[in-house]
């Protein structure tokens, strides 16, 4: 039997069963639409039945027939779908039976069009599209009261304890249980390191074994590739830059280098001139788990004015919620922040409301995190991670030991007071040595200091 023959039986098999057990109705309704039938006759039955149901009226042969309006040709269908459908128990294996074919079909129909397509643009709007038809999965999916309760006793009497997204940041890891299915904002100001940041959680998500994507619309995947190697090596980015390495460093090159190329999967995609749904797109056919999207402000939107920046970026926020909701996908989204207001003559630290162009971005966020210098009047001070945003969870910052160096940020723990000082005495030496060595020093020789090659 052909796929064809087994998804015509599967419709009528549906429609029997709904004509055998009433009680059937409200499941199929909740899953399959009129579209799904490619049968005529099978697509009218069900719309049918669904204005039935709508109406408060019984489901059976007699009212489905009547409804139709179709005389003694309904009637005899009727009866001969309901012959041979073994059994209206079996219901639940045929309507996935059912919307794989719809899927099956669609996709085939969209494909008929690519020749046709006019330029590319045509083409990718074409392939977005099978890519969305292809999926079977619910489209409201739902649990009753009794559901609900039975999961959650078996989700807490489980012995397996729950999976969060892991960030290397103790504080973050100790209070935002983040899940796949959320949507992430990182927002930071030019220039604070959120790209950083962001590479480095990445990475750490890598290494526990998602599968994760980074869309980078302002970085080349080179760069990308360097930074991290100089984190996961713990050296300076500018040896690498330069090609100025000792043996030893190159040796610790080649060990990052292999967990790059080994360990987990972090995959780096040239996302410029990309629009939210061509990442979405992109990222259900390559199988992503965490989405990374380096910076949101970025995104192309379609359907907006270029120059309306607030709708652009509101319709680019829902675009990415849907799709992490839909699909189960993580979607962390790194955004520009207002520059901070300033009070008595200080900038104010940067909140919820310091997102650029939209509120939208606040709204559909599941959490949020902040990043800016300790100190608004130099960039190489330490950060300031700040929880602005946590949906099941308490809010918090922590200080961040900033290395640009090494591309590397490590969370000062509050009880390790002594090591926080030891690492900001260092950092204030090296600004002095680096400012004594742009300066030229002269004094006058003396007849003390020995021969002079100048007198």
């Amino acid at each position: 039997m052909t796929i064809l023959d087994r998804g015509a039986q599967a419709q009528m098999s549906v429609i029997g069963a709904m004509l055998i057990d009433e009680q059937c109705v409200p499941l199929v309704l909740s899953k399959l639409a009129p579209k799904d039938f490619a049968d005529g006759t099978c697509r009218a039955t069900f719309a049918a039945i669904r204005r039935l149901a709508r109406e408060g009226r019984p489901v059976d042969p007699v009212t489905v027939t009547d409804a139709m309006r179709g005389g003694d040709r309904y009637i005899a269908w009727c009866r001969e779908v309901m012959e041979t459908t073994p059994t209206a128990a079996n219901v639940g294996e045929y309507i996935p039976m059912v919307r794989e074919h719809a899927a099956r079909r669609r996709v085939l129909e969209l494909s008929e069009k690519l020749p046709e397509a006019a330029d590319h643009a045509q083409l990718e709007a074409l392939v977005r599209q099978m890519v969305s038809a292809a999926s079977i999965t619910d489209r409201v999916p739902m649990m009753t009261g009794p559901e609900r309760a039975a999961d959650f006793h078996r989700r807490m009497s489980g012995a397996d304890r729950p999976q969060y997204l892991p960030w290397g940041i103790p504080t973050a890891d100790r209070c935002v249980y983040a899940e796949l299915g959320d949507m992430i904002l990182l927002g930071g100001y030019a220039s604070s390191g959120k790209t950083l940041l962001s590479i480095a959680m990445a990475t750490v998500q890598a290494k526990a074994g998602y599968r994760v994507g980074y869309y980078s619309l302002e970085t080349s995947p080179q760069k990308i590739t360097d930074r991290q190697i100089a984190a996961l090596a713990g050296v300076p980015l500018r040896k690498l830059k330069t090609r100025q390495f000792s043996e030893g460093e190159w040796a610790r090159f080649a060990q990052a280098e292999n967990f790059a190329a080994t360990e987990g999967s972090f995959a780096v995609i040239d996302a410029a001139g990309l629009s939210a749904e061509d990442v979405a797109a992109h990222a259900i056919a390559h199988g992503f788990q965490i989405v990374y999207v380096d910076y949101v402000q970025n995104l192309l939107s379609p359907g907006t004015r270029a120059s309306d920046n607030y709708a652009r970026v509101t319709a680019i926020s829902q675009s990415l919620k849907t799709f992490s909701r839909s699909t189960g996908t993580a979607v962390v989204a790194l955004a520009q922040l207002s520059r901070p207001p300033k009070e008595n003559g200080k900038p104010v630290p940067p909140s919820m409301h310091s997102f650029k162009e939209s509120g939208q971005l606040e709204q559909d966020a599941d959490a949020a995190f902040l990043l800016y210098p300790s100190d608004p009047n130099d960039n190489n001070s330490n950060r300031i991670f700040k929880i602005g945003k946590n949906k099941e969870g308490p809010r918090g910052q922590a200080e961040l030991v900033f290395h640009g160096d090494t591309q590397t940020m490590v969370e000062v723990e509050r009880n390790h007071s002594a090591a926080a000082e030891l690492s900001a005495r260092g950092r204030a030496v090296k600004r002095a040595n680096r400012a004594a060595a742009r300066r030229e020093q002269f004094r006058e020789a003396e007849d003390g200091d020995g021969e002079n090659p100048f007198a």
